[in-house]
């Protein structure tokens, strides 16, 4: 052969790109000219690695590693070899699609570098998918590629869009995996890049009443430890195939159950087991529970974290303090498969520590528990998991060695049948009150639980600076605060930072308000906690809500587990339930919200004249009855109390009350809430029967209790109105 016919076909070669080489693909929205980016577009703006294309803007010229401002500069050979050892490692997992069909073997990721382009350009943090439905992408800020963290969530996404790109799962249908399906999406790429990155793992938030893997949008970037807790237990492998191998309206819950033929009572004893290593983040693997328990630490002190102080443990509410007997109320009773966390803190803790359980399972039809102890070494890590119990009703024990530090009663809301949302709509964005729970109460011996032990040993980190008890109420005030003797703070409330409290304000329970200005007669009650704004009037904040930045007047009344943020609320508003008010600003001064709002539609409170009768505020769930039963389940008092006409449609009911009363006792009616609509009594004591006006109550469940004057409850029946 001619040698020069053999060096000019080595040339050709060399220039065709193999087989086994991407090419860079450039997004149809850079190539049309008109764009703000396509008229910026140049090939000496951009850089190229085996995986990747990074294309961005004029702003930081052609070598953006010399950019003289520090925020926007960036290497691009420096991003591109961290995203190869990304991709090498998201390989190894078993996220990358190796079909010689898949459009990632044909195309580069595509990575567009932000506020690279000017004012007119696009800005931004982070976020990835696809362009043209051809190749993943995503695009993000200079300052978020300082270490893998963002940029490996953010190519998570990328790979998601692949999923759907490549089509790898042909009998999901047209369904999505769960109409919310997008938190799911965010969760597990914070799961990736904590499998990468193991350091970057947070505690952030510590709610946990619900799964966070899926009722709602409030802190769907923290569901990932359940995540870990699945590949610590069942492989890497498992939370892949959770992508893989869904079906059309399953739940990641339902696909994990069906992918290992669990039995109902199986996949409960699994899902309890995942809830008590939350008390400790009991995740040996990758040191995850190490660097959990540190991130727990710094946030409950950190001036961004302690305001979910009041969620990290929960906090129970009393039917009788003196007897020790608590129940867990409707805005943080375990939904399914959510748990709670509570501290115990013994009187004695060389002599055993006793919790009578009790389920109620008259709530709903699908109630069922898992609980047990979990007890924590002096460095934060586990000691010992209990025994797994089961039963609605049973004692239970246990003693704690010298060498431990503290112990917890873990519980989980572990669904007779199966998990659900909302079964009239089957999505999972209402929250409570549209979401079974599953409420208990506790009788403890030998122990207080988290908020009601001893003040000193309430939330001491958050007391970073000097202040003293004050004078009515003994609660803890910190020195730059400005509070009036008149003002009431109870024993285990606290003042935090230069609040300003005048008038007959009252902080009580486990509250803690801060930066606040608080006048009249308004009240922060339970576990609840002001951060900023003012309240006045007669304006209440209590149960486990959040309230920041807000201005409440009049008789705005805020409770459950909600979250409000930015808003003036007045009149006779209420807000319950596990509502978010999560907008930049907003007003409202009338009706009762509690159905979650919805984060991607950006809605506002519709403020209309609505009360608790509303469709969205009914409860799927039946009242508590708080009769007084042993855990044997024998009555103990209370069985001769009796509501009649039950359901009812007049305006009138009798009750016939049992034959032994205290004298102090008064008949109360709650809602399914607990909140106090009709109280009734008189100055002799009760005894037969007597009737009882029902007219201003709306239609629907509600609790007849026999009070007495210390806030006891001697009996409880349950009331329909129709």
């Amino acid at each position: 052969m001619n040698t020069n016919w053999l060096i000019l076909m080595l040339v050709v070669v060399w220039l065709l790109p193999s087989a086994a080489q991407k090419r860079a693909y450039i997004p149809a929205y850079i190539r049309d000219t008109t764009t703000v980016e396509g008229r910026q577009f140049t090939w000496s703006k951009t850089a190229q690695s085996a995986n990747f294309l990074m294309i961005w803007g004029d702003s930081v010229g052609t070598d953006p590693s010399t950019f003289p401002e520090a925020d926007l500069r960036f290497d691009p050979k420096q991003v591109l070899d961290t995203m190869e050892y990304v991709y090498a490692r998201c390989k190894e997992m078993g996220m990358i699609n190796s079909s010689p069909d898949s459009k990632a073997n044909v195309y580069k990721y595509v990575i567009v570098m932000y506020n690279t382009y000017g004012a007119k350009g696009p800005q931004g943090w982070a976020n990835g998918w696809a362009v043209d439905d051809s190749i993943g992408a995503f695009w993000v800020h200079p300052g978020a590629t300082r270490d893998g963290g963002v940029i490996a969530h953010e190519f998570t996404h990328s790979l998601q869009a692949m999923f759907h790109i490549d089509n790898q799962n042909p009998a999901r249908g047209t369904m999505a995996i769960y109409e919310n399906d997008g938190l799911f999406y965010e969760t597990h790429a914070n799961f990736v890049r904590n499998a990468i990155y193991p350091q970057a793992v947070t505690s952030d938030i510590d709610a946990h009443h619900y799964l966070m893997l899926e009722p709602d949008w409030k802190f769907n970037y923290e569901g990932y430890h359940f995540l870990l807790y699945v590949h610590s237990t069942l492989g890497l492998d498992m939370v892949s195939r959770l992508w893989t191998e869904w079906r059309p309206l399953e739940y990641p819950l339902h696909t994990l159950k069906r992918l290992n033929n669990m039995s109902q009572s199986d996949f409960n004893d699994y899902m309890f087991d995942y809830a008590r290593r939350a008390a400790t983040w009991d995740y040996p693997k990758n040191d995850w529970g190490r660097y959990l328990r540190e991130s727990r630490r710094v946030r409950m002190s950190a001036d961004w974290g302690r305001i979910w102080a009041q969620r990290t443990f929960d906090v129970l509410r009393p039917i009788d303090t003196a007897s020790r007997r608590f129940y867990s109320a409707p805005y943080n009773a375990p939904q399914d498969y959510g748990y709670n966390v509570v501290p115990l803190y013994p009187d004695d803790p060389s002599q055993p520590v006793v919790v009578d359980f009790v389920g109620h399972t008259e709530v709903n039809d699908h109630a069922g528990w898992r609980y047990g102890f979990v007890t924590e070494k002096a460095d934060g890590s586990v000691s010992r998991r209990g025994e797994v119990y089961r039963d609605e009703r049973r004692r239970i024990s246990m003693t704690m060695t010298p060498d431990e530090k503290r112990i917890y009663l873990v519980v989980l809301g572990a669904p007779v049948d199966s998990m659900h949302a909302d079964p009239e709509v089957h999505n999972t964005w209402n929250g409570n009150p549209k979401r079974f729970h599953y409420p208990y109460e506790v009788r403890l011996t030998n122990a207080m639980p988290e908020g009601f032990q001893s003040p000193d040993l309430i939330r001491p980190q958050l007391r970073t600076m000097p202040g003293k008890p004050h004078s009515n109420g003994g609660g803890w005030v910190d020195d730059r605060a400005r509070v009036d003797a008149s003002v009431y703070v109870g024993p285990r409330a606290m003042v935090l930072g230069a609040s300003t409290l005048t008038g007959s304000a009252r902080i009580d329970g486990c509250a803690f308000v801060e930066n606040a200005t608080i006048g009249g007669f308004a009240q922060v009650l339970d576990n609840a906690v002001v951060r900023g704004g003012v309240m006045r009037d007669s304006a209440i904040v209590r149960d486990q809500c959040l309230a920041e930045n807000n201005t409440l007047s009049g008789g705005a009344l805020l409770g459950g587990c909600s979250i409000v943020q930015n808003y003036k609320l007045g009149g006779r508003v209420i807000i319950d339930g596990d509502l978010v008010v999560y907008n930049d600003q907003g007003e409202c001064n009338t009706g009762e919200y509690h159905v979650l709002t919805q984060y991607y539609r950006n809605e506002l409170l519709p403020c209309a004249e609505r009360d608790a009768s509303h469709p969205e505020n009914i409860s799927v769930n039946r009242p508590i009855r708080f009769d007084l039963v042993s855990v044997s389940g024998n009555d103990q008092a209370g069985e001769n109390l009796d509501v009649f006409p039950n359901p009812v449609t007049e305006d009138e009911i009798n009750v016939r009350l049992p034959s032994t009363l205290p004298p102090d006792v008064s008949i109360e009616i709650v809602d399914v809430l607990g909140r106090s609509l009709i109280r009734s009594g008189t100055d002799k004591p009760l005894s037969g029967s007597l009737s009882v006006n029902v007219r201003t109550l709306p239609r629907g469940w509600f609790s007849v209790r026999l009070m007495s004057r210390s806030g006891s409850v001697f009996a409880h029946r349950s009331l329909l109105k129709q």
